[in-house]
């Protein structure tokens, strides 16, 4: 085995072992704190990313507020942009959540609908979906979701995806 191969293979167990390390340290938390983090009248501010396949792919960054009624119902508002030389806000859209929290894990699923109103394409749009949510406390977060995205007219159709921040208010 030469210099490279013993660097490489060195540099692999040491990834692997932070890996490791990192799993374990989050399922530790994950057991800890996992009592409780999803609760009925829960405020939470998203912060995301977003990419868009409308046209074209695009990728933006956006905002939004949900609120759960319940511990599975929630009920949201979001909007983000993609093209910086169109309107400030390039959509605003209404959503409606529905989320299963996998018992004493920090997991929840969750499937969503969507609609709304795009400036950029002058266009109502409407779309569903799912995600998932991970939890580190009861007021911080990360998630992930995917839409398909049905547009008025048809012609610009597509997925749209967003991950981010989950803060608890």
């Amino acid at each position: 085995m030469n210099v490279i191969q013993r660097y490489r293979s060195k540099s692999m167990k040491k990834l692997v072992a932070l890996v490791a390390a990192g799993i374990i340290g989050l399922g530790s938390v994950s057991v800890a704190h996992s009592e409780g983090l999803f609760k009925a009248n829960e405020a939470n501010l998203l912060l995301f990313g977003t990419w868009v396949d409308d046209q074209k792919d695009q990728w933006g960054g956006g905002l939004g507020f949900n609120y759960f009624l319940t511990q599975d119902l929630g009920l949201g508002v979001s909007t983000h942009m993609e093209n910086v030389d169109g309107s400030f806000i390039d959509n605003v859209s209404g959503e409606i959540i529905f989320r299963l929290p996998l018992g004493k894990l920090p997991l929840a699923p969750y499937g969503i609908g969507s609609g709304g109103y795009s400036w950029d394409h002058e266009k109502w749009f409407a779309g569903g979906g799912g995600g998932l949510e991970f939890r580190f406390s009861k007021t911080f977060g990360i998630f992930g979701d995917a839409q398909y995205l049905f547009y008025d007219g048809g012609r610009i159709d597509g997925w749209g995806a967003r991950a981010g921040l989950r803060l608890g208010m």
